[in-house]
């Protein structure tokens, strides 16, 4: 079994959650770096494009540790920053990966534009709107609450993502009370054997 295969798999159930909730936007965060976010990011990315009969567009907001953009080697490419700066159209932006049905739209120039409410609200009910899911890679809480703050808001739902066995529950409990008391993020243990980086292929884009 490949190993996106052995991702897709193991995000399943997450994933079969998400679509019995119905929800079209999700985000994942951690507590702290190394929880495993961007593994379980992709991992349920790649299984709700093979669960529904929809596009599954994957955004790289992590303005800290974008490793999804570096996996997929994009690093040099525009992306959500660029488009949240008005500086490339969405379209021109996105990169149509080797899986089918899932798009990635890398994190883009962070120098010219931080993911604000309003610009985050503006992006989501556009043309990315078009596409059927909406899977967004976001930085630690408790190092990234500014990157984090705007989308928690705005995304049908939030998970955070804890390292099974690892995690202070202290840390755990002062990350979720910088989300605020409105929001109502759902904790996911990472229990993933398989990493983000040995994934890569899976963003790469298509040849033709």
């Amino acid at each position: 079994m490949t190993g996106a295969a052995q991702l897709t798999r193991v995000f399943e159930g997450l994933a079969s959650r998400i679509d019995a909730s119905g929800f079209r936007s999700v985000g994942f965060t951690s507590a702290l770096s190394g929880e495993g976010t961007t593994t379980t990011a992709l991992g349920t990315a790649l299984s709700l494009a093979a669960l529904r009969d929809e596009t599954v567009l994957l955004v790289d907001a992590n303005w800290l540790q974008p490793s999804l953009t570096a996996d997929a080697g994009a690093e040099k490419a525009g992306g959500l920053a660029d488009h949240l700066a008005t500086r490339g159209e969405l379209a021109g932006l996105l990169r149509w990966a080797s899986r089918p049905r899932l798009a990635f739209l890398p994190v883009g120039d962070r120098a010219v534009a931080r993911p604000s409410l309003r610009a985050l609200s503006s992006f989501l009910a556009g043309k990315v709107a078009s596409h059927g899911t909406v899977v967004v890679d976001l930085p630690p809480i408790l190092a990234g609450e500014a990157f984090v703050l705007p989308w928690a808001g705005l995304l049908d739902q939030l998970f955070v993502v804890l390292r099974e066995g690892a995690t202070p529950l202290p840390v755990v409990r002062q990350a979720l009370a910088r989300l605020g008391p409105s929001a109502t993020p759902q904790i996911v243990l990472n229990r993933a054997a398989v990493a983000a980086a040995d994934l890569a292929p899976a963003l790469h884009p298509v040849r033709v």
